[in-house]
């Protein structure tokens, strides 16, 4: 059964928004409450590197002391916020979970952390992620059952959210790393079109590869902190899909196919089980979904060339540190390095190549489509790994958008994602589905 430290209170940040804005709260109470969570439940949890301060408390005074002014900056305003510990925050080391690590403050923050701060967000501290983002597991346990996983990398992020600790927070995919964690968490995640949001000031594992992206309960929470994280071009669509009736009209449903063939072999009884009857609730509500093999994604050739590309360009920016600071490095890491140094360039160019032609043929293949899948092959494993990537690393691959949200529970009690694809650019329809999916599986 799973632990009581998923939060009693009111977590979303829409909810705490609102309420916010109408003054029925402050931001200081709502500080204080995640504040409590914190202190209850920090030393079974471990999703911080570091959290509160004076910096932090002058933030949420003066969000305080702009709403009696009549300033309101917009749905963030006053909303407490973790951070990855691979993104600059000025006045803050950044350590990537890096062993024996020692770092100079940052002196300024990274283009993710500026966007939220000016939209009146609060950055309450820096969360746990395994060293380098990589496999390793991590110090953080999953406030669902201490004894599994949070998932990796993002650890920290994940826990933290699910445990009400902070309402949103930041993270990122190479692989799997806001998917898997958000799924095996109970909470909802983002993977954004690969080059939508600003990498400027996060810690690099492959560039090729490296998305930032946030995670929260709720769609609509995601939707929150996309209004600032987003493109100054984009930011006006995230605020105006939050006033969107979640209703869709049936011939507005977008065409649905769950993807399987080589994904079916890697999904456990219990996952496999709940997407059936998830894609019959979803049905039954009006949706048109069909089946797919998934031959498109060439698995598992894609699963190696991914790989390839990881190993290829951690090695580039690490090899010299692995030389000259091995005591930096874990095994993981360090076996990751050597395979891509003792990778042949060709070997490289022909992953970058075929990640190019793939991401095209997979664009024509999916067309205006969502595909729905597992977000992991079943629920959180135990606490020696962080789990499999397999359902997650395609997107990362090919860079196509993706949102997980839970839709049901297994049978030890365990949260279990729904994943939800769609085609690279297509981010704001993804958003329009998922939220509709949402609202469909809330109907229990």
């Amino acid at each position: 059964m799973p632990l009581s430290l998923i939060p009693k209170f009111e977590t979303t940040i829409r909810g705490q928004s609102l309420a916010i804005q109408s003054h029925q709260t402050t931001c200081s109470e709502l500080f204080e409450r995640c504040r409590s969570v914190v202190a209850e439940h920090e030393l079974k949890i471990t999703a911080w590197i570091n959290f509160d301060g004076d910096v932090v408390e002058q933030a949420v005074a003066d969000r305080d002391a702009e709403l009696w002014r009549g300033i309101w900056r917009g749905p963030l305003h006053g909303i407490p916020v973790g951070v990855k510990d691979i993104y600059d925050v000025a006045g803050w080391p950044t350590l990537a979970g890096i062993p024996n690590r020692s770092s100079p403050l940052a002196d300024a923050d990274s283009t993710m952390v500026r966007r939220l701060r000016y939209a009146g967000a609060v950055i309450v501290g820096k969360t746990v992620t395994t060293p380098y983002a990589f496999f390793d597991p991590p110090p953080t346990r999953n406030p669902w059952n201490l004894e599994r996983t949070p998932g990796g990398s993002s650890s920290g992020s994940a826990a933290a959210v699910a445990s009400g600790m902070c309402l949103g927070a930041l993270g990122s995919q190479t692989g799997g790393s806001i998917t898997r964690p958000a799924a095996f968490c109970g909470v909802a995640g983002y993977k954004p079109s690969f080059g939508l949001l600003s990498r400027c000031g996060m810690f690099p594992f492959a560039p090729s590869l490296d998305h930032p992206g946030p995670m929260a309960r709720t769609v609509d929470d995601l939707i929150c902190l996309m209004t600032a994280l987003a493109p100054k071009w984009l930011r006006a669509d995230f605020y105006s899909l939050l006033s969107e009736p979640v209703v869709f009209d049936i011939d507005e449903l977008p065409r649905f196919a769950v993807l399987g063939g080589v994904f079916n072999e890697k999904t456990e009884s219990a996952m496999h089980n709940a997407l059936e009857a998830t894609t019959k609730r979803l049905s039954v509500a009006g949706a048109m979904i069909s089946e797919s093999d998934a031959a498109e994604l060439e698995l598992p050739n894609l699963w190696q060339r991914h790989r390839c590309v990881m190993a290829v360009e951690i090695a580039a920016s690490q090899a010299e540190r692995l030389q000259q600071r091995p005591e930096e490095f874990t095994p993981a890491v360090r076996s990751l390095i050597e395979e891509g140094l003792a990778a042949r360039s060709v070997d490289y160019a022909v992953a970058i190549q075929f990640q190019r032609s793939l991401r095209r043929r997979v664009s024509r293949a999916i067309g205006d489509s969502i595909w729905l899948m597992p977000a992991s092959r079943g629920a959180a494993p135990t606490s020696e790994t962080t789990g499999d990537p397999c359902m997650n690393s395609p997107w990362s691959f090919i860079g196509f958008p993706t949102i997980t949200i839970p839709m049901a529970l297994s049978p030890e009690g365990l949260p279990l994602g729904l994943q939800l694809v769609a085609g690279p650019g297509r981010d704001l329809d993804l958003f329009r589905v998922a939220r509709w999916c949402e609202s469909v599986l809330a109907r229990r």
